[in-house]
């Protein structure tokens, strides 16, 4: 089968996000309950929520295309590498705690600085996606979160196919954002932005706290099934530019639907 290994390489990356993201949002899960001060909104539930997500979604590509025009690199660096060191601390807490947390983080991070290696770049963005997607998720109730998936999906459509910004952004990106998943393909390799994962994985965790491990793994498995279609259909397209979290949100709730029918 033709580029079977980026196939396996897209399921294995995906599959590690919502195990350990999984894992790490039922430990967030609980310890939001038992301490909800710590929550990041008042009223996860609220439907106001998904807009103010939503907002800063736009806000924050404004600014990542302000710093790229202006060729600002240094805040783009400063900015990614927050957002990486939040995202590895919030994933090792899970397993080692707080106190420690930021040890490993630090380390990994400063050995993606010295080492430029695809598996590294990689498995470090899984451990940064496991963590962002499960906090995420755990602070968001369902309806909340599927709104936030519904308009970010129609965003996705206009941004790559209106706007067409989120293509200045992957084509910048290259090289220069960490957030980029490299995927080997046939002679050359493709990148996909981690936002295709993390969005997966933020319902998911979404679905375990209102409804439990079974109908999370029901949706995350449509995910895939969405994503895998998409890879498919765009490998054969060379250099045309898809959304990918429409299929993809599509697949999580058919997947959430056919889940709730069956378990």
């Amino acid at each position: 089968m033709k580029n079977l290994n980026s196939f396996l390489i897209i399921i294995g990356i995906y599959i590690s996000i919502q195990a350990i993201g999984l894992y790490v949002g039922d430990d967030l899960i609980a310890f939001l309950e038992q301490n909800p001060e710590y929550g990041t909104f008042e009223n996860p539930d609220d439907p106001k929520v998904s807009g103010q997500l939503f907002l800063y979604i736009i806000v924050m590509t404004g600014v990542l295309l302000f710093l790229i025009k202006y060729k600002l690199d240094i805040f783009i660096k400063i900015l990614m590498g927050i957002a990486v060191i939040s995202g590895l601390v919030i994933t090792f807490q899970s397993f080692i705690g707080w106190e420690f947390a930021l040890v490993p983080a630090a380390a990994l991070l400063a050995l993606n600085f010295k080492i430029e290696h695809i598996f590294l770049k990689n498995t470090t963005l899984i451990i940064v996606i496991s963590g962002i997607g499960a906090y995420l998720g755990a602070n968001l109730g369902v309806i909340p979160c599927l709104i936030f998936l519904i308009l970010l999906s129609i965003y996705d459509i206009i941004a790559v196919f209106g706007t067409k910004h989120m293509i200045t952004l992957a084509d910048e990106g290259k090289g220069r954002f960490p957030f980029m998943f490299t995927i080997p393909l046939g002679k050359g390799q493709m990148e996909i932005g981690t936002g295709d994962f993390v969005i997966p994985l933020m319902f998911s965790v979404s679905l375990l706290a209102d409804y439990g491990l079974k109908i999370a793994l029901a949706a995350a498995l449509g995910g895939l099934i969405g994503a895998l279609l998409l890879f498919s259909y765009a490998t054969g397209k060379e250099h045309h530019a898809l959304p990918a979290l429409p299929p993809i949100a599509v697949g999580l709730i058919i997947g959430f639907g056919v889940g709730l029918m069956v378990f």
